[in-house]
C-alpha cells in the first residue's frame, strides 16, 4: 500500500505529468529525426530521405554481405582507384549512386586498418599494392600488435590488450549497419537527456515532506522512520527503471520498426579497426542504452540523497544536468585533469566516443577497460548511496529533540 501510495504521488503532480508528456513527445521526434537522417543516393544520384531511406541503403550495401574476404576488398579498392583516377576533383553522385555508396563503408575499414594512429588519410589507399592489398588482414594484425606496444604501458596492460585484439575475428562478416550506427548517435543524447528529467522526477519524491508540518505528520506513523522510507526509495528506483527502459524502448521499436535491423551482428571494428571494445553494432547499441541506465540511476539516487540533507529539491535537480551536461565542457577547457574526468560517470554517457579512446585502468596485477571499469563503480556507488539516503531522512529531526 505505502509503494502504491508513493508512485500516486509521483504520477499526481502536474508537473511530472507535463515531463512524462514531454518524454513521450521528445521519444516520438527523436525517432523521426534519426528515421529521417538516413540518406540513400539511387543510380541516377538523386538523394533520397525518409522512411523508405534506410532500407534502401541496406538492401544497396548488403550486395556484399557475407564474409569480407580479402578478395573482396581488393575489387572495391580497385574500383574506387578507378573512378578517382576517371574524376579526379569529385566523384559524382551517380557513381555514388551506382556503386560507391554499397562498398563505402569496406573502403573506410581499409583506410581505418592503414591509419591506427593517425587523422583519416585516403592517400594510404593509392599506395597500395595489389599484393598489399592481398595481405590486408595481415597487415592489419601487425598493426594490432603495435598498437598493443604503444598504448600497453605496462607488462599487464600490454598482455590485456594482445588477449581483446585476439578476439576480433578474422575476416570479417560484413552486413549494412546503418540503422545502427544511426540509433547509436541518437540513444547517446536521449539517455542523457532522460537521466536529467528522471532527476526531476525523483527530486520531489523526499522533498514534499519537508513543508512545514508536514514532516512531524510524517515521522509521527508507525513506520515514518522505517518502511515508508524504504518504499520512498524503491518507489524512487522504479519509476527510474520504468520511465527510462518504456522511453528507450519506444525509441527503438519506432526507429528500427522503419529502419530495419541489419547489421546487429557486423562487427564494431569495421568503423574503427583498432578499438579495444570487440563487440557488434546491436551490442554497441546495448551498452549505450545500460550505460546510460546506470549514470541515469547513480544521478537519480545522488540527487535523493542531496534533497534529503538540503530539505529542497531546488539543488538536487541540477545534479544531472551539472555530471552528465556540463562537465564535459569542462573537461575541454581543462585537459590537464584528463585523469579525473576519466572516472566521472559522464563517461557512460558519452560512449561513442569514448569506445574509440584505448583508456585503460590497472589496479595491481588487474587490468580494466575504462567503460566497464566505470560501469562497476557507479554500480556500487549507487547501492552505496541507497542506505545513506536510508539514514538521513530517517534522523531527520531526531537532533532537535
Amino acid at each position: 500500500m505505502m509503494f502504491k501510495y508513493e508512485l500516486k504521488k509521483i504520477f499526481s503532480k502536474r508537473m511530472n505529468k507535463v515531463l512524462l508528456a514531454a518524454v513521450l513527445v521528445m521519444t516520438v521526434i527523436y525517432s523521426g529525426m534519426a528515421i529521417g537522417s538516413m540518406s540513400y543516393t539511387d543510380a541516377d544520384g538523386q538523394s533520397h530521405t525518409g522512411i523508405d531511406a534506410g532500407r534502401l541503403l541496406a538492401e544497396d550495401v548488403n550486395q556484399w554481405k557475407g564474409k569480407l574476404t580479402t578478395e573482396k576488398i581488393s575489387e572495391v579498392i580497385n574500383d574506387y582507384k578507378t573512378l578517382s583516377a576517371k574524376y579526379q576533383d569529385e566523384i559524382p553522385n551517380t557513381e555514388y549512386g551506382k556503386t560507391v555508396q554499397s562498398y563505402y563503408d569496406i573502403y573506410s575499414f581499409v583506410i581505418g586498418v592503414l591509419t591506427p594512429d593517425s587523422e583519416w588519410n585516403e592517400g594510404a589507399v593509392y599506395q597500395l599494392s595489389d599484393e598489399q592489398l592481398q595481405d590486408i588482414y595481415t597487415i592489419y594484425q601487425d598493426n594490432m600488435k603495435k598498437m598493443a606496444e604503444e598504448y600497453g604501458t605496462t607488462p599487464e596492460k600490454r598482455s590485456y590488450l594482445e588477449n581483446v585484439y585476439k578476439k576480433i575475428e578474422i575476416p570479417f562478416t560484413f552486413e549494412a549497419k546503418g540503422s545502427w550506427a544511426t540509433m547509436t548517435m541518437y540513444a547517446q543524447t536521449y539517455v542523457l537527456l532522460m537521466a536529467v528529467i528522471i532527476g526531476f522526477l525523483v527530486a520531489g519524491i523526499f522533498s514534499g515532506e519537508f513543508r512545514p508540518g508536514t514532516e512531524d505528520v510524517f515521522f509521527a506513523t508507525k513506520y515514518g522512520r522505517s518502511k515508508a522510507i524504504k518504499n520512498k526509495i524503491i518507489a524512487g528506483i522504479f519509476v527510474s527503471t520504468v520511465i527510462y527502459w518504456i522511453g528507450v524502448g519506444i525509441l527503438s521499436l519506432i526507429s528500427f520498426a522503419v529502419m530495419g535491423t541489419s547489421g546487429f551482428f557486423t562487427l564494431y571494428q569495421i568503423d574503427d579497426p583498432y578499438s579495444i571494445y570487440v563487440m557488434t553494432y546491436g551490442e554497441y547499441y546495448l551498452l549505450i542504452l545500460v550505460g546510460g541506465y546506470i549514470a541515469t540511476m547513480f544521478c537519480a539516487a545522488l540527487t535523493m540523497l542531496v534533497t534529503v540533507k538540503m530539505h529542497t529539491p531546488n539543488l538536487a535537480v541540477c545534479i544531472p544536468f551539472f555530471l552528465l551536461c556540463m562537465i564535459p565542457f569542462i573537461a575541454r577547457v581543462l585537459p590537464a585533469f584528463d585523469a579525473f574526468f576519466n572516472l566521472l560517470p559522464t563517461v557512460l554517457t558519452n560512449i561513442l566516443n569514448v569506445v574509440r579512446s584505448p583508456i585503460l585502468f590497472q589496479i595491481g596485477p588487474f587490468v580494466f577497460r575504462q567503460i566497464s571499469f566505470l560501469m562497476f563503480l557507479y554500480i556500487l556507488l549507487f547501492i552505496v548511496l541507497l542506505p545513506l539516503i536510508y539514514r538521513g531522512y530517517s534522523r531527520y529531526g531526531l537532533r532537535k529533540k
